[in-house]
């Protein structure tokens, strides 16, 4: 077991109330009942008869716009770091980046019709830019609420808490409409772009009027070659994003090819929006169960754990029969009690690498560090549906045709084995990680003594200090 470092009175001064995580974590709510339609219902929303566009084409779309929207995510994570008004430098961001979603939320959710690629690419693009605008300040305010080791998994602990929430939210309306019959996928979709516009105007109201902005007293730029040698050369920060990027990839792939496993699989068609929802409510119950792992065993040691335990639980969809609820039942919430782990331990582990880099480099940006995550979640999950659309067409399945059984047992095989050769990888990549609850302390001792140097010379430089 790692060792742990002394808790002191000062980390017990950086705890939260419960209502200000509770301000700060809210918007996760219809984030996140965007964020899970996009990766498992509109692709296949568009890929129907109804929307007239392949499955290829489908994939490429939603995977280019992806990766165009990974560009724009370092953007915005500068300008949010660069920000200096009264109102703070998180807050402004937030504020415009939501009209711009919120139109392209109804845009992409309601296009009223059959769409072209391009009418898809332009306005999924827009909501992708609000959504950087909106998610990147957010992700970052969080980093900057406090500097404790263990306080960070709280607080990021209980934003994947309400981000499952909000994809339980928004599956239970479909769900409800699936079972009442006679509801088209289309409807389902708008029934998840309202629920999404109901809750992100209040979330944002809320998380702007109640939730602080710490003071910024160090500088919030350091110079490109620095920053260059930082993010190629620091281990911390290259296995935090490269984890992210595998876990997003399986998480992608898998939400993808979900209902095709459901239905031509399992032939579970009709129950495919309730086993869903039973695998996010079980993410929902042991999130807590795995920020209590976190605060035992450091969250590296948390993160490769939960990522062994995808790799054992994973195998058990090949014993499941077809045409059988409870036993599919059982094993998607066993698999699902790992759902949450994963993000919110990434995201709190990317916190004390924003440490690092401003112990390194005297700057204070967690916005830029918060893009690189932002690029890699985005990347996998976008990447993902291209690919698996890709292979699954490639293997000969087509979910509007009647499959063979070779095609159907195909798709089974990639929809099992691919989270389990992930998942293994990350397993594999985070041994040795760097950065443990002893260093961070070490290096956010440094930050501070910087932060109280700066603020001795009025507009001086900060002092850089070695952590070694």
């Amino acid at each position: 077991m790692e060792q742990s470092a002394p808790r002191t009175q000062a980390d017990h001064a950086h705890r939260l109330s419960a209502f200000r995580i509770f301000a700060y974590v809210l918007p996760n709510l219809p984030l996140a009942a965007l964020g899970l339609p996009i990766v498992v219902h509109l692709p296949r929303f568009y890929a129907s008869r109804q929307m007239g566009l392949s499955l290829a084409t489908t994939g490429l779309v939603f995977s280019l716009c992806r990766i165009a929207d990974v560009f724009v995510d370092p953007v915005m994570g500068y300008i949010s770091d660069r920000l200096h008004t009264p109102f703070g430098r998180r807050r402004p961001m937030v504020l415009l980046g939501t009209p711009i979603l919120a139109l392209g939320i109804w845009q992409v959710f309601v296009p009223g019709g059959p769409v072209s690629p391009l009418h898809l690419s332009l306005w999924l693009f827009l909501m992708y830019l609000g959504w950087s605008m909106v998610t990147i300040p957010h992700l970052s305010w969080g980093a900057e609420l406090s500097s404790d080791y263990h306080e960070r998994s709280r607080i990021y602990g209980w934003a994947q808490v309400t981000i499952i929430l909000g994809m339980v939210g928004v599956l239970i309306i479909p769900a409800l409409l699936e079972h009442a019959g006679g509801y088209p996928l289309a409807s389902q979709v708008l029934a998840m772009a309202c629920f999404a516009l109901v809750f992100l105007v209040p979330a944002i109201a809320l998380v702007v009027g109640v939730v602080p902005e710490p003071p910024v007293l160090l500088k919030t730029h350091a110079p490109l070659l620095q920053t260059l040698r930082f993010l190629l050369f620091d281990g911390a920060l290259r296995r935090v994003i490269l984890a992210d990027l595998l876990a997003s990839t399986s998480a992608g792939a898998l939400g993808a090819m979900f209902f095709f496993f459901a239905d031509f699989v399992l032939r579970l068609r009709v129950w495919a929006g309730t086993l869903l929802l039973a695998y996010f409510v079980s993410g929902i119950i042991f999130v807590p169960a795995w920020m209590w792992l976190a605060r035992r065993l450091g969250k590296d040691r948390t993160l490769r754990l939960s990522f062994a335990y995808s790799f054992v639980t994973v195998p058990l969809y090949l014993l499941l029969p077809a045409g059988h609820l409870l036993p599919a039942l059982a094993i998607i919430v066993l698999s699902g009690a790992n759902y949450g782990a994963p993000t919110f331990l990434l995201r709190a582990m990317m916190a004390d690498v924003a440490d690092l880099d401003t112990a390194h480099h005297g700057a204070e940006r967690a916005g830029v560090m918060y893009s690189l995550l932002a690029l890699t979640n985005k990347f996998g999950l976008g990447w993902a549906v291209g690919i698996s659309f890709t292979i699954l067409a490639w293997l000969g399945f087509d979910p509007k045709l009647n499959n063979s059984a070779p095609a159907i047992e195909h798709m089974r095989l990639f929809f099992i084995l691919c989270p389990i050769v992930l998942s293994f990888a990350n397993l594999w990549q985070l041994v040795g990680y760097p950065l443990d609850e002893v260093r961070q302390r070490a290096t956010r001792s440094a930050v501070e003594h910087q932060r109280r140097s700066q603020a001795k010379v009025p507009g001086g430089r900060s002092e850089n200090i070695p952590l070694n």
